[in-house]
């Protein structure tokens, strides 16, 4: 939870920030779900040079996205050892205890490669699109199907306040440990049930903490007269533009090369 960069705006005068959100999130969800069926290196490159060219055109610095790499590292690393312990093919090298084969490392790097695009995808647009307008995207797509009409602000308001928490559940658990080790609690040594009820000493403080915004946020939520069912107003109302049709166009293009090549 720590290292979860979901939810992290970062405002800026960019092309990709100016786009409409209903048009970024179609583009970048669909470029992050292709990203996961990738096999050919024609194809990690068509995707690998569409998201430099769309994070230069963000204007957010490239710190940020490397911070999103490190947040999933562990799950880099879990991937790559799952896929050469238990991978079958041609071995490379026979330890006994450890075989490494061929297909193994293929299947670890492509898999990772796959893992790694379709999160730098979906940060850009977290980092160039503000939660609310994540919302009202989500509510309009949802909105122009007839079975989806009646829950779509429902669904819009339940997702605005998951992006709004993430970050800031992350932050207080970070607050908590740091007092935590202040205090001289350790949860890198000692015995497992040790460490376990040492970690109640977080856990718990952000369970009570949460439930706590859960509340106070409710009831913001009626005092303002918030009422489920009735459609959300924005206060700035953007409209389809050159960019967001050749963004589209751009995204369908490459996922469609993905598919055939």
């Amino acid at each position: 939870m720590v290292g979860i960069p979901l939810g992290r705006f970062v405002p800026a005068d960019s092309i990709i920030h100016n786009l409409l959100p209903e048009a970024k999130t179609i583009s970048f969800v669909s470029l992050a779900v292709g990203s996961l069926f990738l096999n050919g290196i024609v194809d990690f490159a068509i995707f690998l040079s569409l998201w430099i060219i769309l994070s230069g055109l963000s204007a957010v610095p490239f710190r940020e996205y490397m911070k999103t790499l490190r947040g999933i590292r562990f799950l880099i690393l879990l991937i790559v050892v799952f896929q050469i312990l238990f991978s079958h093919g041609k071995v490379l090298l026979d330890l006994k205890a450890l075989r490494i084969t061929e297909e193994g490392l293929i299947n670890a790097v492509v898999l990772s490669a796959r893992m790694i695009l379709a999160v730098l995808f979906s940060i850009v647009l977290s980092l160039t699109t503000s939660p609310l307008e994540i919302s009202f995207s989500v509510e309009e797509i949802i909105g122009k199907f007839p079975a989806g009409k009646k829950r779509s602000s429902e669904l819009g308001m339940a997702l605005s306040l998951t992006l709004t928490f993430i970050p800031l559940i992350s932050l207080q658990t970070n607050r908590i440990i740091m007092a935590q080790k202040a205090r001289g609690v350790e949860f890198d040594k000692g015995s497992f049930p040790s460490r376990v009820k040492n970690s109640l000493s977080v856990v718990i403080p952000v369970i009570t903490t949460s439930l706590k915004k859960a509340q106070d946020t409710a009831a913001a939520l009626q005092i303002r007269g918030y009422k489920p069912g009735h459609k959300l107003t924005s206060l700035r109302e953007k409209r389809w533009s050159s960019s967001d049709s050749i963004l589209l166009v751009v995204t369908i293009f490459s996922v469609l090369s993905a598919i055939i090549l």
